[in-house]
């Protein structure tokens, strides 16, 4: 071959992918698209049922500071069967309610308040009517319980 002259290179395949590479591809994309679906449902069924348990912790805790500042029994009142509860005075006032229903963005599965009368009492000083109370938060991803002790301070607990 002459000086300087290039020799003309010869290509025996075109670049790209073969079919079989683009369906292994394809595969392992989608796995991993399953994964993460299936993983980010669960933690959103999780991320409701605790924020619907903090939500009940709070309005326990407001309940408590109406009876305070009311200088009256204040109750928070449940009807577990349509899952929501009223905050009620005894004067008979309302003074709150929660709705933990389908249209909620709290939805619950189930409310069961286990206290006498499914209702939490607190006296003018903030006090249990009873030595302790507990509401249970349910969904499909499982259960939380919101217990209130004698001096009306709530806790959310993972059975």
């Amino acid at each position: 071959m002459e000086r300087g002259k290039m020799r003309p290179e010869h290509r025996t395949s075109e670049g790209g992918f073969t079919i079989v590479e683009m369906l292994i591809v394809v595969t392992i994309l989608s796995l991993v698209a399953l994964l993460a679906n299936t993983s980010y449902r669960n933690f959103r069924e999780r991320a409701i049922l605790n924020r619907a348990a903090t939500v009940v912790a709070s309005d326990m805790a407001l309940t408590r500071s109406y009876a305070i500042r009311e200088r009256q029994s204040v109750s928070l009142v449940a009807d577990e069967a349509n899952r929501m509860y009223v905050i009620r005075s005894a004067s008979g006032d309302t003074l709150g309610a929660r709705v933990f229903d389908a249209g909620s963005d709290l939805a619950i599965d189930s409310l069961n308040v286990l206290a006498a009368g499914d209702s939490i009492t607190f006296n003018s000083r903030g006090m249990l009517t009873t030595a302790f109370a507990r509401v249970d938060v349910g969904r499909a991803s499982g259960d939380r319980q919101v217990q209130v002790n004698g001096t009306g301070r709530s806790r959310i607990i993972q059975p």
